[in-house]
């Protein structure tokens, strides 16, 4: 008999269900079902079966790895994603590297990149220094950190 992880990993790796094909249904109810806020008691602490890292009994998503533990929202996001395109190859990761070492104690990369908010605290700390350390380290990390990784990060 499989173990639970698994099982899971395998419930995982289906894709999309086919509505017309009533066979390719997966089973909304599998054999041995994770603990879900309606069978779990309150503060009940498990382990991913994934990573084996301990979280709560009720979670839906391993905070650690980052997998859909549930298998309805796993269906739902493979759905949101598409044809298998998990991200937008929207920004550069060069450019953010750039900026960020260059104008990184404005905060210029972190417009560039979305996160208006943190773009903010930047420009009003430039005058601390903080933000000048922190583009060099951050622009680094932008120019060293994986393709996939950043474009799934940052779009």
């Amino acid at each position: 008999m499989p173990s639970r992880s698994e099982e899971i990993r395998a419930m995982l790796k289906k894709g999309p269900l086919d509505e017309s094909n009533p066979s390719l249904r997966v089973n909304p109810e599998p054999s041995s079902p994770l603990p879900t806020s309606r069978t779990a008691p309150a503060g009940s602490r498990i382990n991913c079966p994934i990573c084996d890292e301990d979280i709560s009994a009720r979670a839906r998503k391993c905070r650690h790895c980052g997998e859909t533990l549930d298998p309805a929202l796993h269906q739902r996001d493979m759905m949101r994603q598409g044809a298998g395109v998990p991200y937008t190859r929207t920004k550069s990761k060069v450019a953010a590297g750039i900026l960020a070492i260059l104008l990184g104690v404005v905060g210029v990369h972190k417009y560039y990149l979305g996160r208006i908010g943190q773009g903010i605290l930047y420009t009003l700390f430039f005058w601390t220094g903080i933000p000048t350390l922190l583009g060099i380290i951050e622009g680094i990390i932008y120019l060293t950190m994986d393709d996939e990784r950043f474009w799934t990060k940052y779009g």
